[in-house]
């Protein structure tokens, strides 16, 4: 039996501009797929509706995705723009938002999270102080404070959370569908970039084993974390 899909949209954001890696990081591979096409293939596998958010996001047309550029062009580009414009362009009440340098995301993780999608505002794993913006559920009503929050030009991405019911999802439960954090990982550097690689060739042999070096990032938060203040 085919399991149905979430009735919720997926936001894959793709519209960084890559200033530590150099190049567009989307269009890096793993294996023979880049990784933005492997982001859109599980999200696809569970999520009723996939919206890509990118300014050049005609290079992505060939997938079976929606599409849409920022809506809100002024000030300082950032992730907070493109969460924005995929909020927009939903269909769903709640949609689920990662960036597409995070190619290790775990399915059954992202299904658990889900549950609270309905019932809460905004679903966020929570490691230690970090919050992780960036692979978390946010309901359209969210949108208001988003959009009060870019025109201001204030671009912290949980900094309209205290307005709204969150639910965060503790390191615990987090640990029980991804032991090793690795859905929190980004490949931000070129350093990152080989770290990925090295867990993508080692995944297709058996279980990936990670060193400290990942469990540092993802128990910070990696990158895209924001620090938890109270």
């Amino acid at each position: 039996m085919v399991k149905s899909k979430l009735s919720f949209s997926a936001v894959l954001l793709a519209g960084g501009n890559s200033r530590r890696m150099g190049i567009d990081k989307a269009s890096l591979t793993l294996g023979a797929d880049k990784l933005i096409d492997i982001s859109f293939k599980k999200l696809d596998s569970l999520f009723s509706e996939v919206i890509i958010a990118a300014d050049r996001w005609r290079k992505f047309s060939y997938l079976p995705a929606k599409f849409t550029d920022d809506l809100i062009k002024k000030g300082e580009k950032s992730s907070l723009r493109g969460i924005h414009s995929g909020l927009s362009l939903s269909t769903y009440c709640s949609s689920f938002i990662i960036g597409c340098d995070m190619p290790f995301l775990s399915l059954p993780l992202i299904d658990y999270m889900s549950r609270f999608a309905v019932d809460f505002d905004i679903v966020v794993p929570r490691l230690g102080e970090y919050y992780q913006p960036l692979f978390a559920f946010y309901k359209k009503s969210t949108l208001e404070s988003i959009t009060r929050q870019l025109k201001e030009n204030k671009l912290k991405l949980t900094g309209f959370y205290a307005h709204y019911r969150v639910r965060e999802i503790t390191e615990e439960a987090i640990r029980h569908f991804d032991p090793q954090l690795l859905s929190f990982f980004n490949v931000n550097t070129k350093e990152n970039y080989k770290t990925a690689q090295k867990i993508y060739n080692e995944s297709r042999i058996s279980p990936p084993k990670v060193g400290g070096e990942i469990n540092s990032l993802s128990k910070e938060g990696a990158t895209h974390a924001e620090k938890i203040i109270s």
